[in-house]
Parts: structure tokens; C-alpha cells; sequence
């Protein structure tokens, strides 16, 4: 979905250096880590979320874990804070289908309660939620690709009129340029 896009827009050079082969590790949920830190937790990403999931054992001891995601954010999220999203606060931070998933990749049984998860399979959950590895091996063969990267260099572009500085007459757009946007090249912006 769009965080694929993200993802492939801003490292569509790093991809390309090692032929689209490679492991990615996925952090989920770094705003609540940010947030928890905020209001005084210490230690890594994992540490954070394994404190948290860990505190489920006690506060819901009967809800099933692969539920829904029992972390939110507490906070409000302002408009005009530069850490703002299009997110609801007090929102799960894990969409119910991810987090299942998420439970099922930990070996955690879909049936298990918190109350009966031991602290391996939470630390492997709060690992995962932290840490998620996803090896990438190459890109689609459909031709569906629209994230590029490289181009003409903006500084040889007029960007008044789109005219080249080098062969005046000539003019271009899209993704003969070298800008990456978030969901791709120049002619998205």
C-alpha cells in the first residue's frame, strides 16, 4: 500500500545498488515509541513495546491477543505539531488485519489470552512490532513499477518554464527528472 510507496520512493537508490535483494526491517509503531518516551519510559524500541504489551498480562487478562492491537496513542495530535499524521488519536496503533498477522508471524496461537502468554512470545511480538524483517528479492515483472529514480538534475532545468539550461529549446517533465516525491517523480508533485 502507500507505506510500500513511501519506502520504495525514498530508498529506490539503495534498492537498485543491490539488485532489489535485500532485508528491510519494519518498524511499526516508532510514533508510540517517541510518545512513550515522552512520558519517561526508557530503553530501545523493543524494550518500550515489550513493557507495554507486557502491562496486557495484567490489564486484560482474558481478551484474546490476536484480538486487535491493545496500544494507542494517548495524546492528541495537533494540527500544527511538525509529528502530526492523518491518524485518529487514541486509535489502535496496528490495524486489527496487521496485528493478527503480526501475532500469527510471533507463534502466538490465535486462541491464547494475555493472561497466558509467556514473556518469550511477548518479546518475540514486541520484536516483530519493532523489528519486522522483510526480504525483498527483486521487483514485479508486470510492469507496474512507477517509482523511479535518477533523471536530469534540477540545477540543469529552468523550473520557470521547464527549459534545459544546457540545450536551450528543450523542454521536460515527469520522471525524465530527477526528484523523487513520496509516491514517485516530478510529474506527481
Amino acid at each position: 500500500g502507500p507505506d510500500t510507496l513511501r519506502l520504495s520512493a525514498f530508498a529506490a537508490r539503495e534498492f537498485h545498488a543491490v539488485k532489489y535483494n535485500c532485508e528491510v526491517k519494519l518498524h511499526f509503531c516508532p510514533k508510540f515509541e517517541e510518545q512513550q518516551r515522552r512520558l519517561g519510559s526508557t530503553g530501545g524500541g523493543e524494550d518500550i513495546l515489550m513493557d507495554a504489551l507486557w502491562e496486557m498480562t495484567r490489564l486484560i487478562p482474558k481478551r484474546r491477543v490476536a484480538t486487535g492491537c491493545p496500544l494507542f496513542m494517548t495524546e492528541s495530535i495537533e494540527e500544527n505539531d511538525d509529528t502530526s499524521t492523518n491518524e485518529t488519536p487514541n486509535a489502535p496503533i496496528i490495524p486489527k488485519r496487521l496485528w493478527a498477522a503480526l501475532v500469527s508471524h510471533s507463534s502466538i496461537s490465535p486462541d491464547l489470552v494475555w493472561g497466558d502468554a509467556s514473556k518469550a512470545m511477548i518479546r518475540s511480538l514486541a520484536n516483530n512490532l519493532a523489528s519486522f524483517p522483510l526480504k525483498t528479492t527483486g521487483f514485479s515483472s508486470f510492469k507496474e513499477e512507477f517509482v523511479t529514480a535518477g533523471g536530469i538534475f534540477l540545477k540543469e532545468v529552468q523550473l520557470t518554464n521547464m527549459e534545459s539550461k544546457i540545450r536551450p529549446g528543450l523542454f521536460m517533465a515527469g520522471e525524465v527528472l530527477d526528484v523523487d516525491g513520496v509516491t514517485g517523480g516530478f510529474n506527481f508533485m
